[in-house]
């Protein structure tokens, strides 16, 4: 098959790409160097959690309200084909509200009502009652099985070469001596998608944050919620296991989790969540995150060619930004426009920048 439509990266952002662009009618083969998810995606919590502050450029705000808003619908459409804390706090709440966000303060006593493994000596918390999560890499998978259910082809363990190019068009990829040719290539590898830069004479400014996660076993009851604060977060997940996280450390494509990462990432379960502290340590993993220095995703066609788009650049809103990603460059790519501005994502910013 010569598809019409390449996708790079199979993880949340590809994969969602991969299952609109099939749901539309696109031929799409979906290339993955690994296995479906195994990236930044399998590596994340996996939390679907709208959480701006006063910093937040209100074009991302958008994008993440929007995006949470699809989810209930993919979810049904997969399943049916997977202390000085208080003042900052009240602060950021305020802003929130302001800004539409759903958010309740609640007392001491409210907070253990809705959280009982919480510390008792907490005075209050932030209450969002509509966030949400999942298992990040069975969404990976179940949205590119969808997309293979709708004709789209996936290649795992697929590492590309190059990218085949005929003037100013990207017609393809290359794997070894092997050839794909197609109208449209979009780049969606994540941390990778600036080795690009080089074969395209064009700044693609991703670069990889490594966030470190703690996996814990407990025989004891398990989280209702997930507790959050500026240490980190604790969350437990549907496999009975309870996740710490994470890390934000500037480490280059260095993928390994650390002793002192591990260390400070158990030091908040028992500040956090006392009857945690007998929890037994399973595992440690690390992922890396693709970054901007902007703080916002590379979202559109690459200026000065044709044929090739960018969807790369989520840093920790992969997974959050997953369904609104996928509806919008498949609109891109089927020549209907975008229904939201994606304006302040042009990859062209970076370069008016490098000008």
């Amino acid at each position: 098959m010569s598809p019409d439509v390449i996708v790079v990266g199979a993880g949340a952002i590809g994969t969602s790409i991969a299952y609109r662009l099939a749901k539309a009618g696109v031929k799409v083969m979906l290339f993955e160097r690994g296995r479906v998810g195994g990236g930044a995606t399998g590596a994340s919590a996996g939390m679907i959690q709208i959480n701006p502050d006063r910093n937040t450029p209100s074009s991302l705000s958008t994008l993440e309200a929007e995006s949470a808003r699809l989810f209930p619908a993919l979810a049904t459409e997969l399943l049916d084909r997977t202390d000085d804390e208080e003042p900052r706090l009240r602060a950021h709440r305020a802003w929130q509200v302001e800004h539409g966000v759903a958010v309740a303060w609640v007392d001491h006593s409210a907070a253990l009502d809705l959280e009982p493994m919480l510390n008792p000596d907490i005075r209050g918390a932030l209450y969002y009652p509509d966030n949400q999560q999942l298992m990040p890499r069975d969404l990976a998978r179940a949205l590119s099985r969808a997309a293979v259910d709708l004709g789209a082809v996936l290649r795992e363990g697929a590492a590309i070469d190059r990218l085949l190019t005929d003037g100013d068009r990207v017609i393809g990829v290359a794997i070894g001596s092997e050839a794909v040719h197609a109208g449209d290539v979009v780049i969606a590898n994540g941390a990778w998608a600036s080795a690009w830069s080089d074969a395209l004479h064009a700044p693609i400014p991703v670069r990889p944050v490594r966030g470190q996660m703690v996996a814990l076993q407990s025989t004891g009851t398990a989280l209702r919620n997930v507790v959050s604060s500026l240490e980190g977060y604790i969350l437990a997940k549907p496999d009975g296991s309870t996740y710490v996280g994470t890390t934000v450390e500037e480490a280059g494509y260095d993928a390994r989790p650390t002793a002192a990462g591990i260390a400070g990432l158990l030091a908040t379960v028992p500040r956090l969540t006392p009857r945690l502290a007998e929890a037994t340590f399973v595992s440690a993993w690390a992922g890396l995150r693709p970054a901007t220095s902007d703080g916002l995703p590379l979202l559109g066609r690459l200026p000065g060619w044709h044929g090739v788009t960018i969807a790369a650049g989520h840093f920790r809103d992969g997974i959050l930004l997953a369904p609104i990603t996928g509806e919008l460059i498949a609109d891109l790519l089927v020549r209907r426009g975008p229904r939201l501005s994606l304006d302040a994502f042009d990859p062209a910013r970076f370069l008016v920048r490098a000008a």
